[in-house]
């Protein structure tokens, strides 16, 4: 970026990368690596698959607790009344045939379709 116009430029910034290749190429990161690797080892952690084992087990024991908690609550929720839904349907339209057709949780018969076409 130019500081000057306050836009992005397409060269590169010279002073920008030497000082971000300074930060990143840091000597010694071999051993730092070896050093961590080897503390994971004495804290009995092993190879990264072993820890992603580890957490898989604890991810699928949470996963069965939550598909039962789901379950359970699914199943404890009462169906919803429909009876003040046919009612409103029935007053509105004036038609227990309509308020049978948009309030059932069935496909409409079509004896029914045909019946309330017939009537007008």
């Amino acid at each position: 970026m130019n500081p000057e116009s306050g836009a992005f430029s397409a060269e590169q910034d010279r002073e920008l990368g030497t000082a971000l290749r300074a930060l990143l190429d840091r000597g010694g990161e071999a051993e730092f690596v070896v050093a961590v690797m080897a503390g994971a080892r004495a804290a009995g952690v092993g190879s990264p698959r072993a820890v992603l084992s580890r957490w898989s087990s604890v991810a699928i024991a949470a996963m069965i607790v939550a598909a039962v908690g789901a379950a359970l609550t699914m199943r404890s929720t009462p169906e919803p009344s429909q009876a003040l839904d046919t009612e409103w349907v029935a007053t509105t339209t004036g038609s227990v045939a309509a308020a049978a057709l948009f309030t059932s949780q069935d496909a409409p018969d079509a004896a029914m379709l045909y019946a309330s076409v017939e009537s007008n």
